[in-house]
């Protein structure tokens, strides 16, 4: 393994007790603990339209003062995000209904103001990039391999005009998801990576594109997915990162069969498709796109089982870690 592997960005909160139920010393204890694991040189951590915490956003402004001083931070919309879709159809910066669109901006616009108040907390502008979508997803009762009421013109119109939000040192990113444009079930269903490409560039606001291993899988049902889609967004210069999380073709204890369910690697968990041969794949594909991963965002987001302890949270994550590392990520 290479010694000058960049470190990675850890979504700790998709592992989180906090998931389970809401004890602030058992979330402290964990918080702190997963931000100290080797390799880790930062959190991804959500979003939830008010604060950065689904229980107590005053609770992680003042935990996060004590973790690790190096650690940059990464701000995922993808809770808020999903949370609007379920009350509001039409919602999303890739939007049609331009009143959904309107929505989406809002939202991010909140979201502008959480990293600001996350740098403020922390002294220092410590959020380096924020991760979008392109919402929304097909309506209900679509036929299959159609989003009507998303388009990259929306997408790109929503991109340019948040470019003008005060970011506060952070970049704007579109984490891929599974499209809802395939011909079998879909679990995020917004627009296919070309899309997002198309969009990024007419935007030329500076807006990145991440791929995630899983979720590329998810969507094609085809494990050499996600390095086509770092190709693509290689090949287009915005590519910004490189996510591994892990996903399953049978139930296991971690969700259903092809759900986004972020499952931890093989060998942790033995029903993963993400193999550490795969993952030096994808490791290889990112590094090629982007020299030297000089950079180039690596993050790491698994889940646990209901129920878990800390110690056995903290020890999927380790491990998880451990496994990514010596294949090469």
């Amino acid at each position: 393994m290479p010694a000058t592997l960049p470190g990675l960005i850890l979504s700790a909160y998709a592992a989180a007790p906090a998931l389970d139920s809401w004890h602030r010393a058992d979330e402290a204890a964990y918080l702190a603990a997963a931000a100290s694991l080797p390799h880790v040189a930062g959190l991804e951590v959500p979003f939830y339209g008010r604060s950065l915490h689904q229980y107590d956003g005053g609770w992680f402004l003042e935990a996060v003062r004590h973790l690790p001083p190096h650690l940059a931070f990464t701000v995922t919309t993808i809770p808020d995000t999903m949370h609007r879709l379920s009350g509001q159809q039409g919602f999303g910066l890739a939007s049609l209904d331009d009143e959904g669109r309107r929505a989406g901006l809002a939202a991010v616009f909140r979201t502008a103001e959480a990293v600001r108040n996350l740098n403020d907390a922390l002294g220092r502008r410590a959020v380096t990039s924020v991760h979008l979508f392109s919402a929304p997803r097909p309506a209900a009762g679509a036929p299959a391999g159609t989003s009507a009421q998303a388009s990259a013109g929306a997408l790109s119109v929503s991109l340019t005009e948040l470019a003008d939000y005060a970011w506060d040192g952070a970049r704007p990113v579109l984490e891929h998801c599974d499209a809802g444009t395939g011909s079998g079930p879909w679990i995020k269903g917004f627009l296919p990576v070309e899309a997002e490409i198309d969009a990024i560039l007419a935007a030329d606001a500076g807006v990145g594109l991440a791929v995630n291993w899983a979720r590329s899988v998810i969507e094609e049902r085809d494990v050499s997915a996600p390095v086509r889609h770092v190709k693509l967004a290689g090949d287009a210069g915005v590519l910004a990162g490189a996510v591994l999380s892990g996903c399953s073709p049978v139930d296991t204890r971690f969700g259903s069969a092809w759900d986004d369910t972020h499952l931890p690697p093989a060998p942790l968990e033995s029903n993963s498709l993400l193999t550490a041969a795969r993952v030096a794949e994808f490791a290889r594909a990112a590094g090629a796109e982007m020299p030297g991963g000089r950079g180039l965002y690596r993050g790491l987001k698994v889940s646990v089982p209901r129920g878990a302890t800390v110690e056995q949270r903290l020890a999927i994550l380790s491990g998880s870690i451990a496994a990514v590392r010596e294949a090469g990520f």
